[in-house]
């Protein structure tokens, strides 16, 4: 009884915290202080990736150890893509390191769970919508096109594998729903983080990337946490 409040407190308190400073870092990148958003950002990264390791830790799996490293590199990612109209050195460093994230997350889905038709639907859907969104915005993409295509299909993967858990396992879980969300949540994000940075650079769409990426990054976190 007394672990079930400690668990419960615990998730909980993370949440509270997490949310509080999701929202002042919301307000500071609106405010353009770009030292402070940027510690903000790497402490939220940091909070969602401890959690996954604990968890991991607590499991005593490899396959598990696997998915906490691959939320490890979300926090230099976190970092080197603050940057991303600033330095295009660090945000090439932070494409790299999403990509070896979902690189990770991928080879523990897969040793887990079986390929299935739905991944590759869901699959074929995501990409038609990215496709729908760069050319009807007219996505003005630089020198790092190849690499963000890679690490594009990497994400979509991804997404599309942790969202189709929801649809294959019979009566699933509330860790499959977990992930399932967070895979959801980084696409969606990432949809948001392409209009801005390619397309229309208004506060809107940066400011639904961070809410809806950090969601998704916590959602990706607890499928560890609700396992223990």
């Amino acid at each position: 009884m007394l672990y079930l409040y400690f668990r419960f407190f615990a998730i909980y308190g993370t949440i509270l915290i997490y949310s509080i400073l999701l929202t002042t870092y919301i307000f500071l990148e609106y405010q353009e202080k770009f030292k402070a958003a940027t510690i903000v950002k790497v402490i939220l990264s940091a909070i969602a990736s401890g959690c996954a390791v604990f968890a991991a830790i607590l499991l005593e799996s490899y396959i598990f150890y696997i998915f906490a490293l691959g939320m490890l590199f979300a926090v230099p990612a976190d970092y080197f893509l603050q940057y991303i109209k600033i330095n295009m050195m660090k945000y090439r460093a932070g494409i790299f390191c999403f990509a070896l994230m979902h690189i990770c997350l991928l080879v523990s889905f897969y040793m887990l769970f079986p390929i299935s038709i739905v991944e590759f639907i869901i699959f074929a859907v995501f990409i038609g919508i990215l496709l729908a969104f760069q050319i009807i915005g007219k996505w003005k993409i630089g020198e790092e096109k190849l690499q963000l295509s890679i690490y594009t299909v990497l994400v979509v993967l991804m997404a599309s594998k942790a969202i189709s858990l929801s649809f294959t396992i019979p009566n699933p879980a509330l860790f499959i729903t977990m992930v399932s969300l967070g895979g959801l949540f980084f696409f969606i994000s990432d949809l948001f983080l392409g209009i801005w940075a390619y397309s229309k650079e208004r506060f809107v769409f940066l400011a639904l990337n961070r809410l809806i990426y950090f969601a998704g990054q916590l959602c990706l976190a607890f499928y560890l946490v609700f396992i223990v």
